[in-house]
């Protein structure tokens, strides 16, 4: 293989595959990528073997192959050198040049032969989202997937396809975020996947400047085409559980308030909230909304947010964590808190968030 790329092409391209590449593995050649050069093109694949990304740049090809080598380190290498071509020449024994300007380095690499088959996205173009509503939906329940790997039908976003509209919702046990917005899909039957936290990161990533991401459904994966690159995720086994009563829930106890003033108040008091369970307590009364954190330790922090409310006082105590998390993506001015006891859960909505419904239940705790 012998090609001539273009720095910046090579160097975008590489760091898309950086955070699917297992930094620590016991299989060495999943810490590398599969250079390709065909026809006018280098392709660029990764893999941990759940999750896959194949991209690629224009290139400028003397003689076709492959090489597979260090991810990391090929990429270090191409951000340092200089804005200009780069040369690539893979040498006998799986030995790769790079040449570029004054600058040359020799790199190690494996035979392309043992890297693992991918996935392919079908000739089909398959259920096209658009981007934009996608997107958004990721930022509004990615926050909420569980990181215990122990807890696997939870390690990821369920994405609901339907004729008019686009779903996700993702749950860690104690909180649940869900959003829908409006999209006419080519769907004939609702679709719902459970697409898993790595791939979810990497498609937000993946999307953005893009219009629109082609879903298709092969074999025993989930594939995801986004401006000629691909994305392949292995399904996440397991039921996600029924969600559908757990958004509808309400509270006889509504406020509606700032969502910056709430989020500011919130930092303040939880600096002095037990560094364990981060708990505080939410008193809403006529008039305000009080806040309260204490801990034995550190001391006690507390408070008001002026509101219009003439309703029955409540205490309840939450994650600050979890409510904070909300109010970073609420992407509003203003949110909604529906209320009904110390015992039962919150909901809480953004104010006038536009074409798309969001929903966040939020499990209270004993303060």
């Amino acid at each position: 293989m012998e090609i001539t790329v273009r720095k910046n092409d090579l160097v975008k391209e590489l760091f898309l595959v950086q955070g699917i590449v297992e930094r620590k593995n016991s299989i060495p050649i999943l810490s590398n990528v599969l250079c390709e050069a065909k026809g006018s093109e280098l392709r660029i694949s990764a893999t941990d073997l759940d999750v896959s990304l194949r991209c690629g740049c224009a290139a400028q090809v003397v003689t076709e192959g492959a090489i597979t080598l260090g991810a990391k380190k090929l990429h270090e290498i191409a951000r340092s050198l200089p804005e200009s071509d780069v040369h690539l020449k893979v040498l006998p024994e799986s030995w790769t040049e790079i040449r570029c300007e004054r600058s040359s380095f020799k790199m190690a690499g494996l035979p392309s032969e043992d890297f693992p088959t991918l996935p392919e996205a079908r000739s089909s173009r398959g259920t096209e989202i658009p981007a934009g509503v996608l997107r958004s939906l990721i930022a509004r329940t990615a926050f909420a997937i569980t990181a215990e790997d122990a807890r696997y039908y939870l390690a990821g976003a369920l994405l609901v396809l339907e004729k008019d509209e686009v779903a996700m919702v993702a749950t860690d046990g104690h909180r649940l975020s869900y959003a829908r917005s409006k999209a006419a899909l080519d769907v004939e039957e609702p679709q719902r996947v459970l697409v898993p936290r790595k791939a979810i990161s990497e498609l937000a990533r993946l999307m953005e400047g893009e219009e629109s991401v082609a879903f298709q459904e092969v074999d025993n994966h989930l594939v995801f085409s986004v401006g000629g690159r691909v994305l392949a995720s292995k399904k996440q086994e397991g039921q996600f559980p029924a969600y559908e009563k757990v958004i509808g829930v309400t509270g006889d106890k509504v406020v509606k308030l700032s969502r910056e003033a709430l989020t500011a108040g919130i930092r303040r008091v939880s600096l002095l909230s037990s560094e364990r369970s981060r708990a505080i307590r939410l008193g809403l009364q006529k008039g305000q909304l009080e806040l309260l954190a204490s801990s034995p330790e550190l001391g006690e922090a507390k408070e008001s947010v002026p509101v219009e409310y003439a309703g029955l006082g409540v205490e309840v105590g939450f994650n600050a964590q979890y409510l904070l998390d909300f109010l970073a993506a609420a992407g509003a001015d203003s949110v909604e808190i529906q209320l009904k006891d110390a015992e039962s859960q919150g909901l809480l909505r953004p104010e006038g968030s536009g074409d798309i419904e969001h929903r966040y239940v939020v499990m209270p705790m004993r303060f």
